[in-house]
């Protein structure tokens, strides 16, 4: 049977008792609460999740670092590499790799030698190669491209005293790379900040690597030599 309006009186003629809507009003506050507590509970297992997934990304977080230029040797020569590291915790996907100068993609080899050497230098130099996209592992190093210099000494001083113009002017190195979550970041040597997050670096599987184009080039021209 169901209550009288708020005011009126019963079939007996009085007012529901006090007791009757003192019970209601407790039952409709329970209620309330527990829905509160069900939603705060919601919240907190929500949280938990996300706190776990950031917790296993952060666990397996590639941080690649890139490093060009010249180095003595421990016989006091000189080597030229381009350098890939995984300083971070987890294996990288490594997608793009391209060499620009001024912001423009160096798509040919010789140029690319050209902005990092003169050509005596380059006479001298005993180049081993590789590619440098891929899957590298933390703590991993790759140099997609090494020069060691051999005899040349004298001359790479000199170049590197800038006697023949700005050593490697507006060369610059960009990678842009994945984690096993899909996540992806691009660094560039250039750039000293922290890898910024990117959405994607290639559509799909794709790989981008300059430096496996510039080995594809230089066989291709030793064919044509031949």
């Amino acid at each position: 049977m169901s209550l009288p309006p708020s005011g009126t009186t019963d079939e007996t003629g009085r007012r529901p008792a006090r007791e009757l809507l003192k019970r209601i009003d407790i039952g409709l506050t329970t209620g309330v609460v527990a829905v509160f507590i069900s939603f705060l509970a919601l919240v907190v297992a929500w949280n938990q999740t996300r706190l776990a997934q950031e917790t296993a990304k952060a666990g397996v977080l590639p941080i690649i670092q890139i490093d060009m230029g010249y180095q003595r040797t421990e016989d006091a020569k000189y080597d030229f590499a381009v350098t890939l590291t995984n300083s971070g915790a987890g294996i990288a996907h490594i997608q793009t790799v391209t060499a620009e100068i001024d912001g423009e993609v160096v798509a040919d080899y010789q140029a690319f030698e050209d902005a990092v050497m003169n050509r005596r230098m380059r006479g001298w130099a005993r180049l081993t190669e590789s590619p440098a996209a891929g899957f590298l592992r933390a703590g991993e190093t790759r140099q997609p491209v090494h020069f060691a210099m051999n005899a040349a000494s004298r001359e790479v001083d000199t170049y590197l005293r800038g006697e023949y113009g700005t050593p490697l002017s507006g060369m610059d190195i960009r990678a842009c790379y994945c984690s096993v979550f899909e996540d992806c970041w691009e660094v560039r040597f250039r750039d000293r900040r922290a890898p910024q997050p990117v959405a994607r670096c290639e559509p799909g599987d794709a790989l981008n690597d300059v430096f496996a184009d510039y080995r594809d080039q230089r066989a291709a021209a030793r064919l044509d030599n031949d």
